[in-house]
């Protein structure tokens, strides 16, 4: 896998496209497996996408009793194998990002899983692929790096600071995301 994901959560308009896509994608069972949030509903109609942050050391995978929940050696954190999933349900409970979710009448837990199908091959994900706004993108990492430089320099003249201490220093390098 060459490409990576790349989020810029100011540039969704909402259309909810990505969790369409999602649906259709191979093995999801007709369920979308990434959101669209509200940024703060009661003050705005900002939206945002929310998928699998892929993060470097995976909460999720990390507190499985029975060790379901795989990662690729690309980096990329599965869905739980059904034949292992015991739907003790603390992945849903351990992510930082609330993305896995338990399907009480399937009795297993999904998520995103950058259609790993696809990824594999560099083909973009679902969700990536119909964006209408380019919030999600699937991108080669120089092209990542590129609008990394461009946005820290529009965050300086901006006079924009970087947040620490936050559930973002999860996320591996592979994986961009960005918002104001």
């Amino acid at each position: 896998m060459n490409k990576i994901m790349y989020l810029e959560f100011e540039r969704c308009i909402g259309c909810r496209a990505c969790q369409a896509a999602c649906r259709e994608c191979g093995d999801h069972d007709a369920k979308e497996r990434n959101y669209v949030e509200y940024v703060d509903f009661m003050e705005s109609r900002q939206t945002y996408p929310m998928l699998c942050m892929q993060c470097k050391e995976p909460a999720c995978a990390r507190v499985c009793p029975a060790n379901a929940i795989q990662i690729t050696e690309e980096g990329v954190v599965l869905s739980a194998m059904e034949e292992k999933c015991i739907g003790c349900r603390n992945c849903t409970f351990g992510c930082p990002f609330g993305i896995p979710k338990f399907d009480f009448e399937e009795n297993k837990m999904y998520k995103c899983d950058m259609c790993y199908d696809r990824t594999k091959y560099d083909i973009a994900p679902m969700c990536a692929s119909v964006c209408p706004s380019e919030a999600i993108r699937f991108i080669d990492f120089d092209e990542m790096q590129a609008l990394r430089r461009r946005r820290t320099q529009m965050n300086l003249v901006e006079g924009k600071k970087p947040k620490e201490g936050n559930k973002w220093e999860y996320v591996p390098e592979f994986f961009g995301v960005y918002s104001d």
